[in-house]
């Protein structure tokens, strides 16, 4: 997968992270880990491991939250 960000990486709650239908999010914390709240049309959650990140796919709007670890992230482009 080729993955293009479409901006620099910013707080979780960053306008760019809510309007975004695609983030990558990184919790680059060495040892906490992070739950990851996305406000869907149904309210879901991740957990972010220490040093990790992951690609989500969310509602357009869909705001997202952070609790624990130091979580950023930046809205993204992707093709196979």
């Amino acid at each position: 997968m080729i993955i293009k960000p479409l901006g620099t990486e910013s707080a979780v709650t960053d306008a760019a992270i809510t309007a975004a239908r695609v983030v990558r999010l990184v919790n680059s914390h060495a040892t906490t880990k992070s739950t990851i709240a996305i406000a869907n049309s149904v309210a879901a959650s991740i957990t972010l491991l220490p040093l990790s990140s992951e690609i989500v796919e969310k509602d357009i709007g869909a705001a997202v939250t952070a609790t624990g670890g130091t979580v950023t992230g930046v809205p993204v482009a992707f093709s196979n």
